[in-house]
């Protein structure tokens, strides 16, 4: 699904002062890129060009500039893709502005016409349609400060689906599985992690003492030390490691944990370490707004009814 929306740069046709937001854009998209531009944006007869960048290229014969005209297309508002019609006399455009390639600039997507067009052309040519250009902005931080003055809505939308975790600390921390000591933090799958505590009686109802808590990658792993525990007469209790970075959640373990030592839950030394621990870990990647996603998962655990209990309120 599309990050950006090329919708919240201002049409090029509106004279309200921001039609030429979008040949700003293109400026500042090829200029982050590595082109140098040599004729910017301005208003009135353009000679078929809306920039002119120079690419320098470097091989064995030595230093070679290509100039390249700069063609921009705003058309996300209607949805259509740039036809021939639109993008019409190419090779005359490229000559009269002494220019050696063509290079189109899109807010949505050439049609198959035009690109049978391009496809002819004796010059070289490139198409920067919407998805190669968002591929380009967000993969830096300099490509998102573009991103930030162009498209502020997409980002602020961007950043919540996908959170970084907050600088709080000068050490970060780690999650290092118990097993195979891979970082959980920098895995797709978060893991998961276990709480054990002495079996009594064969009564596996509600604790009344953590003997250690462990995490680990989920299965291969988590069985290596389930088996491990389970020999030493301890039974578990778990939490997929993902759900209690998610800021609800964490207020509902938080909640669990008080209202637990209140009721007399011990922790040995070990345990309440390390879930001292995991707890200032994970915080950094709690404080944050609940991405889209996170919303329904909140959603559908809350319809669990052993789930709505445990949330201590």
């Amino acid at each position: 699904m599309p990050v950006l929306d090329f919708k919240e740069i201002p049409e090029a046709h509106v004279a309200n002062g921001m039609q030429d937001t979008f040949e700003l854009f293109a400026r500042d998209f090829l200029s982050f890129i590595g082109f140098k531009i040599t004729s910017a944006p301005d208003r009135g007869a353009d000679g078929g060009k809306d920039l002119i960048a120079e690419e320098i290229r470097f091989g064995v014969g030595g230093e070679t500039t290509v100039r390249w005209l700069v063609s921009c297309k705003h058309t996300a508002k209607s949805g259509r893709s740039v036809s021939p019609q639109i993008e019409s006399n190419i090779t005359d455009r490229v000559a009269a502005n002494k220019c050696d390639a063509f290079l189109g600039f899109y807010s949505t997507l050439p049609s198959s016409g035009l690109n049978n067009i391009l496809e002819g052309l004796q010059c070289e040519q490139t198409v920067y349609d919407r998805e190669r250009i968002e591929a380009k902005l967000l993969h830096s931080s300099s490509g998102l400060q573009i991103v930030e003055r162009y498209f502020p809505v997409s980002l602020s939308s961007w950043k919540t689906n996908n959170p970084q975790p907050a600088q709080l600390f000068s050490d970060q921390g780690s999650l290092d599985c118990h097993v195979c000591n891979k970082n959980l933090l920098e895995q797709q799958d978060k893991g998961v992690i276990t709480l054990w505590q002495p079996m009594k009686n064969g009564d596996y109802s509600k604790p009344d003492a953590f003997e250690s808590i462990h995490w680990t990658c989920r299965g291969h792993c988590d069985h290596v030390l389930r088996n491990q525990k389970q020999e030493l007469g301890l039974i578990d209790g778990w939490e997929d490691i993902a759900d209690v970075m998610m800021p609800t959640v964490f207020v509902k373990w938080i909640i669990s944990i008080l209202n637990e030592q209140r009721a007399g839950v011990t922790y040995s030394d070990e345990a309440f370490d390390a879930m001292k621990h995991f707890l200032l870990v994970v915080f950094p990647y709690v404080s944050r707004h609940l991405s889209d996603q996170e919303k329904e998962r909140i959603q559908s655990l809350t319809q669990i009814p052993s789930y709505l209990g445990g949330m201590g309120y």
